[in-house]
């Protein structure tokens, strides 16, 4: 049988027990924020070796940030590639960034943050800002891939 008193911890365990959580929570974050960030290189090296890649990259992710959604940006390039990137809820609320040429961005980005429901700005081929109908992702896909088939085709 247990002994009931073996259980019991004072008041300055708890403040170890607390303070070894807290430290192992800022660990696990750090090594997760490592993670995202390798995986974004990888990603983006990934569509960068494909043959047939196209000129448009678009990716959602459930977890991820604004930095993650830069570091794919950045790898890839954006002077002929147009990415339109995606993090948080499926169906709800989130993170986007659209990049690529200025024209288009200027042209697209406020489209594409009234078809998310959401809000944004760019500057220098990016607009980046928070979406809440993360749902609609297929029909801003739809239009820039209209957008790039017509760009291909010269019908600019």
């Amino acid at each position: 049988m247990l002994n009931p008193a073996s259980n019991r911890t004072g008041a300055d365990d708890h403040v170890e027990a607390v303070d070894k959580l807290q430290k192992s929570v800022k660990v696990l974050q750090k090594n997760n924020l490592n993670l995202l960030r390798d995986m974004a290189v990888l990603i983006a090296e990934n569509f960068k070796n494909n043959p047939n890649r196209g000129d448009l990259f678009c990716l959602h992710r459930k977890d991820g940030d604004n930095e993650f959604m830069n570091i794919i940006a950045n790898e890839i390039g954006t002077e002929d590639t147009v990415l339109f990137l995606t993090v948080g809820d499926e169906k709800g609320a989130g993170l986007f960034l659209l990049a690529g040429p200025v024209g288009i961005v200027d042209e697209l980005g406020p489209r594409v943050a009234e078809l998310l429901e959401g809000k944004g700005a760019g500057k220098r081929g990016r607009f980046q800002g928070k979406a809440n109908r993360m749902a609609r992702r297929g029909e801003v896909e739809a239009l820039l891939r209209e957008h790039c088939r017509h760009r291909g085709s010269g019908e600019e």
